[in-house]
């Protein structure tokens, strides 16, 4: 935890010198959760957090770090996260409107498991993954989907689990 705090501060100081090329906001969203080689149906949770953008102007190129708690549920029991998404961004500036493409790793740090899952999710473990998606940014709101793709086991010995999500989100930006 508090490395993810030293991050976001270092991520404010460095913003506030180059105020012209970055932009704060916040996220929120619903989470529909597979779980790879797990007889689990899909679930809906949600995640909510800050956002950072570090753009080029010009050309479009930079980088989207993000920090959201998320709700991830397993056959209606939840697992929450602490996900950080660090995401390389393009858009197209189109006056009115920014279309936009994400793709970068995202790393995942276990806080909670419901006592119903303690048996099979490892809490001791890191989930981590890639993730690409796509919005549409007008004026300050951004609409966005994206797929994360888990690549690690959470679960505990003999049961393989890899959480896949697809995500829809809101964001604003400041």
């Amino acid at each position: 935890m508090k490395k993810v705090f030293l991050v976001i501060v270092v991520l404010a100081c460095f913003a506030s010198r180059i105020d012209a090329q970055v932009r704060f906001g916040i996220k929120a969203g619903l989470n529909f959760d597979s779980f790879e080689d797990a007889k689990a149906n899909t679930s809906v949770g949600w995640q909510a957090g800050p956002m950072l953008q570090l753009m080029v102007p010009v050309i479009g190129l930079g980088v989207q770090p993000e920090l959201f708690y998320t709700s991830k549920k397993f056959d209606g029991d939840g697992i929450g996260y602490f996900d950080i998404p660090i995401n390389l961004r393009y858009e197209l500036n189109l006056l009115l409107v920014r279309p936009y493409f994400i793709a970068g790793p995202y790393f995942g740090f276990i806080v909670n498991v419901d006592k119903e899952l303690e048996e099979k999710i490892n809490k001791e473990k890191n989930g981590w993954g890639i993730g690409v998606g796509g919005g549409l940014e007008i004026w300050k709101l951004q609409f966005e989907m994206r797929y994360s793709l888990g690549m690690n086991n959470i679960g505990l010995a003999g049961t393989d689990l890899k959480n896949n999500t697809l995500t829809l989100s809101l964001g604003y930006l400041f």
